[in-house]
């Protein structure tokens, strides 16, 4: 299961995620990405992240950047942060230690 819960912060829209993200969520995760401006994945809640799920944060970083805008990750668990350096993603995205960073940037 995930839960998505959207914030918005002047120009950004932050997606707080929680739960996991693989091949039947990532739909919900998809559906929310916005067609401009910058988005960050707060995924200090998301306890997984299959090969799925990753093409989903992929999927996200295309669609935010052909319109313009931005895809970053912030408060990433150890256990998603292993798999996301695994599989070179933070070569592809902006990664923050919290929120606040994130929004600052």
């Amino acid at each position: 299961m995930l839960t998505i819960q959207e914030l918005k912060f002047e120009t950004t829209i932050v997606l707080a995620l929680s739960g996991r993200l693989d091949g039947q969520t990532g739909p919900s995760l998809d559906a929310v990405i916005p067609e401009s401006g910058s988005v960050v994945l707060d995924l200090s809640d998301l306890s997984y992240v299959s090969s799925a799920g990753l093409r989903s944060i992929l999927q996200a970083l295309k669609k935010t950047k052909s319109s313009g805008g931005s895809l970053s990750l912030c408060s990433i668990q150890q256990a998603v942060m292993k798999l996301l350096e695994l599989s070179g993603f933070l070569s592809l995205v902006s990664t923050y230690p919290d929120r606040e960073g994130a929004l600052n940037a």
